[in-house]
C-alpha cells in the first residue's frame, strides 16, 4: 500500500526542498488567504496578512516554484493575481530517509501549532461575533471510539472526501453560492496506545 497524505487534499509533498518551503506561517496564511480571496495579487495579500507588498511577492514567487501557487490572467508584475494550484496538500506521514522525515516533522510542527493559534484566535476575535445561525455550527468535537486499521483508514477516507466536497470553490470563486463563507475545519486523527494509556513526558 502506498503512502497515505496526513493531510486533507490531493497530491502528496514529498520532497523535502517542497516541505521546507511550505514551513512557514506567512506562506501557509498566503495559502490560506488564496483559499479565501481566490486570486489576490501581492499588495492585495500584503493588506490582509501585514507584510509589504515586496516580501508577499517574494513568498509567492517561492510558493510557485514548488507548484502550490501560480500566477492567473491579468495584470501585470507584481500587480498580477495569483491563485492557489487546484487541489489539497497533503504530507505522507512516514519516509525512507531521515532528510525527508526531519522536514516532514517541522513542516507538521508548525501546521500543528498554526492550527491551534487559528483556534485560539477565532474564538477570541470572529466566534463571538458570529449571525446564531452560524454561531451554532461552530465549535469542536472530540471522540475516541474503537477501530481496526482497515476501519481507520476507511474513516479517513470518508472523512476526507467529506471536507473537500467543495474544495473547488477554494480556487474557483465563480462556484460558491450566494451566501456562503469561508469555512474552517481542522482535524487530527490520533491512534492511542491499545490500554489507551498516554506515552509519560
Amino acid at each position: 500500500m502506498g503512502k497515505r497524505p496526513n493531510d486533507a487534499g490531493g497530491r502528496p509533498v514529498t520532497d523535502p526542498r517542497a516541505m521546507r518551503a511550505l514551513a512557514h506561517p506567512l506562506r501557509l496564511e498566503l495559502l490560506d488567504q488564496l483559499a479565501v480571496a481566490g486570486t489576490l495579487t501581492a499588495a492585495q495579500a500584503s493588506v490582509r496578512v501585514g507584510e509589504t507588498p515586496a516580501n508577499c511577492s517574494f513568498h509567492l514567487r517561492l510558493l510557485a516554484r514548488y507548484g502550490f501557487v501560480e500566477q492567473a490572467e491579468g495584470g501585470r508584475g507584481r500587480e498580477r493575481p495569483w491563485r492557489r494550484v487546484p487541489g489539497g496538500i497533503g504530507t505522507p506521514a512516514t519516509h525512507d530517509d531521515e532528510t525527508t522525515a526531519d522536514a516532514a516533522r517541522a513542516l507538521t510542527d508548525v501546521m500543528v501549532e498554526r492550527h491551534l493559534d487559528t483556534v485560539r484566535r477565532y474564538r477570541a476575535d470572529v466566534q463571538p461575533g458570529l449571525p446564531p445561525e452560524w454561531l451554532d455550527l461552530s465549535g469542536h468535537t472530540n471522540v475516541i471510539t474503537h477501530l481496526t486499521l482497515q476501519e481507520a483508514r476507511e474513516l479517513h477516507d470518508d472523512m476526507i472526501a467529506v471536507l473537500t466536497r467543495y474544495h473547488d470553490r477554494s480556487t474557483d470563486p465563480s462556484r460558491r453560492p450566494a451566501g456562503s463563507r469561508p469555512v474552517r475545519f481542522f482535524g487530527y486523527l490520533m491512534p492511542l496506545p491499545p490500554d489507551g494509556a498516554q506515552d509519560p513526558a
